[in-house]
């Protein structure tokens, strides 16, 4: 009897000790996390993390390849096809772990640059706003967001298949993309310009996802009581790492490695789950079930396949299609989790391990064998998958391995985290991927995803097989636009709403886009095309860049009179007028010669006119005995048309003579140049001198809207406005830049093709570029001139909404060599649903040289003042800035003495005045607005006891 109750007693100490070491104590747990980690330390720039089981990791900045919304569906098949290299290089033994961060931020201004009135306003009005970031801080992912280029989705998946090879048994890929709200920010410490302040005032506050990549491959150790060290894995691992980052660096994936600093940050940041403040705490632990309690926040964790059954798609491509406007868009295959409601933090655990190849293949054929000899109809399908595999292994020299993925989500404690749960499995329903519902491992899950901490995964219920690069298009591959690093900045929105500076020269930036910043900008009636002009125009001359513009609809005159330029418009009584025949030995060459060639027989010949050759090289000798009398001879006292018609008139005749020339029309020649002769009709135009002090302006422009229908002036006109520019932007060092709205159509003649050409490449040699803007379709597909002398020379194109124009695009397309992935892009312009949150606003398509993307246009109500051509706003703006002006001349008004000396007759303070009671109203619409002005014909002067935390309402194009 007594032997039997010490048997009793030794078993119930057996099995509690085994209790104890299997499913730990209270104590153990609070211990858990204290003993994931031996050590991490720092090894020839690497920072290597060592678990508690002896496992190597090191951690790489990456960024994802594929640009979202870039529209290209190769580039997620090539991220497919990176990673199933990574796998193979890497081997039997290792895990890849791949995490995507993905932050709510809130936009912040960053930019060190001092910004004009209206850049400071646009910055303000995004200050603060939430948006989704890409970013990342361990990689960057290849595939831009929105590219819609297919080709980039397969090349990610071919990258990490070929990572997984170089690595190989024993190792682990675990990529981590974490995404996190954040609020915009406008960081910079200068002061902005007031349109600036304005701009960046705005935005304060608004929400996006900031989202940052971590890719941490780990070599196994295998399980001992005892660690010691392996000098040939530890080598092994050093050289399979730089391996990995150079097959990365070659894809051109943006990837680092981590520190030892930035790997212990981001160890503190991933306990935490905060990726969002700069610093962290990490207290108020407490798990159940269904979720981890982290302070004043909650985490619960999604397995992403359920192992029993795995719930996939038969088919799995690294991209899905979204339907826009009736066309394909293709987005990564896991877009849904950068884009979850109500959330602070989401972290996309994605974990890749790599087998010994032979043994799994031997259990594979065990399994087909077991299944054969039970025949029914559920096992006869299971060997046939199984062949199909084995055939693809076979014929492909695919690799298999091990996965897993999960869905960290953080939420505030008094948020409700099955509305998270209820929109991810809709979600991943919709794509035929049902999540796992019996993660109730939530602790285990949480401290397994650690970075460099996978292999503790368990190998029964978190882990399953499937081949690479089926396991790789799981991953998330997208980045989103981001600023650009160039010293000319002009800032838009990305898709979701958040400022992002680009270099429209596409020159200028660190990156070379283009050969030429010439610009050609399409955009039917109503589309937003001047507002975006306008935008254009204002950053760039903000910039210091000199502005002469040629237009014939009032659109840039509030711009002008804003920055105090000049503004000529074209009457009978102020004609503009230039002595193009004035210069001096020194500019007399080749290119003085084919203008004033070109300037002659446009007048004579109409810009619709034919030349013949020999009247081009008779009018070319003329010109060149012109100067030879003048300056070698004397002969010719003053440089001016009335001279060179006097002197033509008489050696026409003669150079006839001498050469037996037949057929030219001296009658016609006479009679049409004497309009601009000495008593002409035209007389001013080409006698009398330019403004000189219009090479001095900054912002110059030429509203010629009253000549437009004249057939003789208004190209002559226009002819007369660009030449102006050419010697402009010789004399002139700094950046310039001539836009020409409809007016280019006058020129856009055979006659003048060889001119145009001349002009935009020899801009280019100034710093200089020419831009023209319209808004028919037929102006591009009915001429050849356009073709040849404007479009093949513009290496930026610029398009506005064209779905007016979808019936007729495929000539568009051809004329302006646009991509399928282009086109993809284009037609879905204000087409998203990314209008939430935001005012009404447009968008714009840019090209400069072969990259492509779509931008938001969306700026602040100083803004919007200032580029309106509305004729009830303007006036309500005139109004304004009269009666300040009495307001300050009287001494005396109704606004508060503190303001009253900032209140006057320029356009900023009018501007700001009109937009303080604008916001005051309480009115959106900006017609509603200036119709309650100019009925009450005063200042409002509404007052409110808020004014410093309202914000400037966005109103758009």
């Amino acid at each position: 009897m007594i032997l039997y109750v010490i048997l009793f007693f030794i078993a119930l100490c057996i099995g509690m000790a085994t209790s104890v070491y299997a499913f730990g104590t209270g104590g153990k747990r609070k211990k858990i996390f204290e003993d994931i980690y031996f050590s991490v330390e720092e090894v020839d720039g690497i920072g290597v993390v060592y678990t508690k089981n002896g496992d190597y990791s090191a951690i790489l900045r990456m960024e994802n390849p594929v640009q979202k919304y870039s529209a290209n569906i190769d580039s997620y098949y090539e991220f497919t096809q990176l990673f199933t290299a990574i796998c193979q290089t890497l081997g039997e033994g290792y895990a890849i772990h791949k995490q995507d961060v993905f932050t709510r931020k809130q936009f912040k201004d960053e930019s060190t640059d001092k910004h004009e009135f209206l850049s400071e306003a646009y910055f303000h009005y995004y200050e603060g706003r939430e948006y989704t970031d890409s970013s990342t801080y361990l990689m960057e992912n290849p595939v831009q967001k929105y590219s819609a280029n297919i080709d980039s989705y397969y090349e990610f998946t071919q990258l990490f298949t070929a990572v997984c090879q170089t690595l190989g048994e024993g190792y682990a890929i675990h990529k981590q993309d974490v995404f996190t709200r954040k609020q915009f920010k406008d960081e910079s410490a200068d002061k902005h310009e007031f349109l600036s302040e304005a701009y960046f005032r705005y935005y304060q506050g608004r929400e996006y996802t900031d989202s940052s990549t971590y890719l941490t491959i780990t070599q196994e150790n295998k399980k001992s009581t005892l660690f010691s060290f392996d000098h040939k894995k530890w080598r092994d691992l050093m050289v399979k790492v730089r391996k990995v980052h150079d097959q990365l660096k070659d894809a051109g994936v943006k990837a680092s490695f981590l520190g030892k600093q930035e790997a212990q940050e981001y160890v503190d940041r991933f306990f935490a789950m905060n990726f969002r403040d700069k610093t962290v705490s990490m207290t108020g632990f407490k798990v159940d079930e269904e979720t981890i309690g982290m302070g004043d926040r909650h985490c619960k964790i999604y397995s992403l396949v359920d192992v029993d059954c795995a719930n996939l798609p038969g088919i799995i491509r690294p991209y899905t299609n979204m339907e826009v406007n009736n066309t394909s868009m293709p987005v990564d295959l896991l877009s849904v989790v950068d884009d979850i409601p109500g959330v602070r933090t989401v972290i996309y655990n994605q974990i890749i391990f790599m087998p010994n190849q032979k043994k799994e293949l031997a259990v594979l054929d065990k399994k087909k064998n077991r299944h054969a000899s039970m025949p029914n109809p559920s096992n006869q399908i299971a060997v046939e998958d199984i062949k199909r595999v084995q055939d693809v292994i076979a014929r492909e020299n695919k690799q298999l391995v091990y996965t897993h993925y999960n869905i960290m989500v953080t939420v505030t404690s008094d948020a409700d985290i099955q509305k998270c749960t209820n929109h991810i499995e809709n979600a991943f329903g919709r794509m035929g991927i049902h999540i796992s519902k019996r993660a109730y491992n939530q602790l285990e899950l949480f401290v397994n995803s650690f970075p460099g901490n996978c292999f503790g995964m368990n190998e029964d219920y978190d882990r399953f097989l499937t081949l690479s690069d089926a396991a790789v298009s799981l991953m998330y591959k997208e980045k989103i636009v981001h600023s650009e690093d160039t010293p000319f900045k002009v800032y838009y929105t990305d898709r979701q709403g958040v400022p992002v500076a680009i270099d429209i020269s596409g020159k200028e930036g660190k990156n070379k886009l283009t050969d030429n910043s010439n610009f050609f900008v399409l955009g039917p009636s109503g589309s937003g095309k001047s507002f975006y002009v306008n935008s254009m125009v204002r950053q760039a001359h903000e910039q210091d860049t000199d502005i002469v513009l040629v237009d014939t609809g009032n659109s840039y005159e509030g711009l002008c009179e804003y920055f105090n330029g000049k503004y000529i418009s074209y009457t009978e009584e102020h004609p503009i007028t230039m002595n193009p025949f004035q210069i001096k030995r020194e500019e007399w060459n080749i290119e003085k010669l084919d203008f004033l060639k070109n300037l002659v027989m446009l007048i004579w010949k109409g810009s619709q006119g034919t030349v013949t050759k020999t009247e081009d090289k008779l009018i070319e000798q003329v010109i060149n005995e012109y100067y030879e009398a003048h300056f070698d001879r004397n002969s010719i006292s003053r440089l001016c048309f009335n001279t060179f018609y006097e002197f033509s008139t008489g050696r026409i005749p003669e150079i006839s003579h001498e050469n037996g020339l037949q057929g030219i029309d001296l009658a016609s020649y006479n009679y049409l140049l004497k309009e601009f002769y000495q008593g002409g009709s035209h007389e001013q135009t080409l006698n009398e001198d330019m403004d000189s002090s219009l090479f001095d302006e900054t912002f110059i422009v030429f509203e010629i809207d009253s000549i437009k229908d004249d057939p003789l002036l208004f190209p002559l006109v226009t002819l007369i406005i660009m030449d102006v520019f050419l010697q402009k932007m010789r004399i002139k060092k700094n950046r310039k830049m001539l836009i020409i709205e409809e007016a280019w159509k006058a020129i856009a003649s055979p006659m003048m093709a060889e001119y145009i050409k001349y002009s935009y490449k020899t801009a280019r040699k100034f710093w200089a570029s020419v831009g023209v803007v319209t808004q028919e379709i037929q102006d591009i597909i009915g001429s050849e001139i356009v073709k040849e002398a404007i479009i093949n020379n513009s290496d930026v194109v610029m398009l506005l909404d064209q779905s007016k124009f979808r019936e007729r695009f495929d000539t568009i397309k051809s004329i302006l060599g646009l991509t399928d992935v282009d086109c993809k892009k284009i037609f879905t312009i204000n087409r998203l649903d990314n209008k939430e949150g935001r005012a009404f606003f447009r968008e714009v398509f840019i090209r400069r040289g072969q990259t492509s993307a779509v931008y938001g246009v969306e700026e602040p109500h100083e803004c919007y003042m200032t580029y309106t051509t509305e004729r009830a706003e303007k006036e309500a703006l005139k109004l304004y800035k009269r009666e300040l002006n009495k307001l300050l001349g009287q001494k005396a008004g109704s606004y508060p003495k503190s303001t009253e000396s900032q209140l006057g007759c320029s356009h900023q303070q009018a501007i700001e005045a009109y937009c303080r009671d604008w916001d005051a109203s309480g009115i959106d619409k900006s017609l509603e607005f200036a119709q309650k002005v100019n009925k009450a014909g005063r200042v409002l002067n509404i007052k409110r006891t808020d004014i410093s935390k309202k914000k400037s309402r966005p109103i758009c194009i």
